[in-house]
């Protein structure tokens, strides 16, 4: 369902952005990578999960991943289908202005769409070129994790319950076009409908319909970004019931509808600029 670029690299003198694609099947843990430089994590399609130092993260698009320097971290594909992902490393002394606080585990920001759509206007830029341009919205997407970094962090859950709430956002991030309900989720949890609500929100920072929302806009805007298909096709292949919901919906997150959204990724052209924010409108 969703839109895979084809690879690419792009370097400038502030920032190297590569679109790069794991294609492993369902996996268990991979070989340990380590992280010479700081760089962050866009993921684009599919879903995996990150070990490193006693952690465990969840990883699926719309969402921002930092690696720091000197980690060692493995991973493991809970899914068929493998992933993609655009890394973006940026100059040395652009991380420490963003970051200045070290960062000694891998961080990954909750569920975003202004900077997903943020990520669509980067590939956008690096098939079309323009040096500046690229700096620019990578530089935007930078001070936006960074404020998410700065947040309140959702409360810790212990490795049971969040095992069992990764299980459920592990199947509304393969599906979100599914008729999903709490008590369907809630079931596969092994929790009742109250438990689990009150546990995801705790684990996520926000609520089952929220995130389920989120997840199928950020489904759109990858089908937005191929440039194939009518707004009534990319709407119901990702749940929603008709494509005046998609554009109200898109419209409400990130003040455009998706017909300009995918007219901005044609031409290059906006009519108000707009990076992406910290917190999202309801």
């Amino acid at each position: 369902m969703a839109f895979v670029p084809q690879p690419l690299r792009v370097s400038t003198p502030l920032v190297d952005a590569v679109i790069v694609s794991c294609g492993l099947p369902r996996s268990g843990l991979t070989e340990p990578y380590h992280v010479r430089r700081t760089w962050i994590g866009l993921p684009l399609a599919g879903l995996f999960k990150i070990h490193a130092r006693g952690d465990e993260h969840l990883v699926h698009p719309a969402v921002g991943v930092v690696f720091p320097e000197g980690l060692d971290y493995r991973m493991t594909h809970p899914v068929d289908g493998g992933d993609t992902d655009i890394a973006l490393m940026f100059r040395e002394d652009v991380v420490d202005e963003a970051l200045p606080d070290r960062i000694e585990r891998v961080q990954v920001t909750g569920l975003d769409l202004s900077t997903r759509w943020a990520v669509g206007r980067l590939l956008a830029a690096m098939r079309n070129g323009g040096n500046a341009h690229i700096e620019e919205i990578g530089l935007a997407i930078l001070r936006s994790i960074a404020a998410h970094l700065e947040g309140v962090p959702a409360v810790p859950l212990n490795s049971v319950a969040r095992g069992r709430i990764d299980r459920v956002r592990i199947l509304m991030a393969e599906r979100p076009d599914l008729p999903w309900t709490v008590e369907a989720l809630a079931r596969a949890a092994e929790y009742s409908p109250y438990h689990f609500a009150h546990l995801f929100r705790r684990h996520t920072g926000t609520s089952v319909h929220r995130y389920l929302k989120d997840l199928r806009l950020a489904a759109a805007l990858a089908l937005i970004e191929s440039g194939e298909g009518s707004l009534a096709s990319v709407a119901a292949d990702v749940g929603f019931a008709h494509h005046s919901h998609l554009t109200a919906s898109v419209r409400r997150r990130l003040g455009v509808t998706p017909r300009a959204l995918r007219a901005e990724l044609r031409t290059g052209a906006r009519s108000e600029e707009k990076g992406p924010t910290r917190r999202q409108r309801s």
